[in-house]
């Protein structure tokens, strides 16, 4: 356990990503804690299951609020009806299993998320697309270095789906923007984290559109961010 006297004085959270501990500065943290694994957030008892847990059983996920560039705690982090454009959530979960057919543990393939943000609608609740139609539609925008596709709306939000291919034709991140009639804009990111957790993690960033042209260095302070708060045993 780290700084036992700063965790009974509820200053930090703690846990593991797989071998590695985490101790974080509750003011990051939405709701001021973390979520661990074998609790469930649902049920009746989520007081006396997530109080019986510490700093060496795993985490499932954290929520960070941040202020960008700065990366220091926001009083609120990303609100989709914030004036404060530079106010960001990075999410970080470890996954819980590995499937064999996704291969090396370095990268992973998020094809399915893409199709899925593909589909019309706010939810993404239209048709399944193909790949075919995904290569056949898809441009590429030169300023952001990402592929790029705009969907028609269907309930007054416009969505555009950015992402990155490697790998032939495999895909290493996505990033969905929706565009409201009121002005305001949700976009998020997810990308893979090999190093943390025994099963890898997902990091996800929510953030508004005026942050999309500055994504690679969204991307990199987030896991920055995260690195400061890991030790190895």
């Amino acid at each position: 356990m780290h700084a036992p006297e700063k965790v009974k004085a509820r200053l930090y959270a703690c846990g593991k990503f797989g071998d590695q501990h985490m101790l974080i500065d509750k003011q990051y943290l939405l709701f001021a804690r973390v979520t661990y694994e074998g609790v469930n957030y649902w049920g009746k008892n989520i007081r006396e299951e997530h109080n019986a847990k510490g700093c060496d059983d795993q985490i499932k996920s954290i929520d960070l609020k941040v202020k960008w560039p700065d990366m220091t705690p926001s009083s609120e982090g990303f609100r989709l009806d914030s004036e404060n454009k530079n106010d960001i959530t990075i999410a970080l979960t470890q996954r819980s299993v590995w499937k064999d057919e996704w291969g090396n543990k370095d990268f992973f393939n998020y094809m399915e998320l893409l199709k899925r943000h593909l589909r019309k609608g706010m939810f993404s609740s239209g048709k399944e697309v193909s790949e075919e139609w995904m290569h056949a539609t898809k441009t590429f925008n030169s300023d952001l270095k990402l592929y790029e596709i705009e969907l028609e709306s269907d309930d007054s939000v416009a969505k555009k789906v950015y992402w990155q291919e490697v790998k032939g034709k495999e895909v290493s991140l996505v990033i969905e923007c929706l565009y409201f009639k009121s002005g305001s804009t949700h976009c998020e990111f997810n990308t893979h984290q090999p190093n943390y957790g025994f099963n890898t993690s997902d990091i996800e960033i929510f953030f508004h559109s005026e942050l999309l042209p500055y994504w690679q260095q969204l991307n990199q302070d987030a896991v920055q961010l995260i690195l400061l708060r890991l030790r190895k045993n």
